[in-house]
């Protein structure tokens, strides 16, 4: 794993669905690009954009960084990938707006609905638990 905010990324999505998603996921063939977090049976990839407030630039922030995110991104939606980006601090400060975003992408639309339904997981419909607070 990168680094702190990869790590926590990982804890909460499994905390939430476990055993569902998968850490540095090479999910494109054939390119070296890796999703920070990903759950390859639904397509859905999550990206830390570490270094946006940071003053001096370097890898992602530079001029080359971006091109090759740009071009990972785009590569990743050809692919059928959904794929959300969100900045370390809305990961340690409302890491809840990360699980809304999945569960929208998985059709679910009631907010006050604690269970998650994927067709099609380990051959039969699985339940799963999330903690929202």
């Amino acid at each position: 794993m990168k680094g702190e905010n990869e790590r926590l990324l990982f804890e909460i999505l499994n905390e939430a669905y476990p055993g569902q998603w998968v850490n540095e996921f090479k999910g494109i063939e054939g390119r070296k690009f890796r999703f920070d977090c990903a759950n390859p049976s639904l397509k859905i990839a999550i990206e830390i954009e570490g270094g946006i407030w940071m003053g001096k630039v370097g890898g992602h922030t530079s001029g080359i960084g971006y091109e090759q995110n740009m071009e990972k991104y785009n590569l990743s939606v050809i692919a059928g990938w959904k794929v959300l980006r969100y900045s370390p601090q809305t990961l340690k400060k409302s890491p809840w707006k990360i699980i809304s975003a999945i569960r929208t992408l998985c059709g679910v639309v009631d907010g006050n609905q604690t269970t998650l339904s994927f067709e099609g997981y380990k051959e039969n419909k699985e339940q799963v638990q999330v903690k929202l607070s």
